[in-house]
């Protein structure tokens, strides 16, 4: 059996023109219904930051080596949705699998990858209507009231 699998869930945020927060949420292509940040899974070997680093490379087409937030927000998923194979990769005692959240300051160009039909620069009320999980919701307030309140720390 391998490590116990770890995800990732990243929201990028920025402040636009008039001084008000906006939040990079986006489309999933296999549910229209999920919009969400960027989210994926932390490979063998890497640290869970490296992981996420790698998702926003991923899915957004960003390199650069901005500053990532590690939020207090964790959750759990059930092992069963990644795949049927679950039980023979990581084992049948693997239930639950931790989900990590961070923010990542970006005002540049995204560039989606296949996972996702579109995404939205929105401000934290609409985000937070269109966020699909309730875990990624505490998340996205979490950050929205940390960069209120001005106390994000990595």
């Amino acid at each position: 059996m391998s490590r116990l699998p770890q995800q990732i869930h990243v929201y990028l945020y920025r402040k636009n023109p008039n001084g008000v927060y906006e939040y990079a949420i986006f489309q999933r292509s296999d549910n229209e219904l999920w919009w969400q940040g960027i989210s994926g899974g932390v490979e063998e070997g890497e640290s869970i930051e490296a992981g996420a680093r790698r998702e926003v490379f991923e899915e957004a087409g960003i390199s650069d080596n901005l500053l990532m937030y590690k939020l207090e927000t964790r959750s759990y998923l059930p092992a069963y949705i990644f795949s049927s194979q679950a039980q023979e990769i990581w084992g049948k005692d693997v239930l639950v699998i931790p989900m990590y959240f961070f923010a990542m300051p970006y005002d540049g160009e995204i560039k989606i990858s296949e996972e996702h039909k579109q995404y939205r620069w929105l401000p934290y009320d609409e985000a937070e209507k269109l966020v699909y999980f309730h875990d990624q919701k505490t998340a996205l307030w979490e950050l929205n009231e940390r960069l209120l309140r001005n106390n994000l720390v990595r």
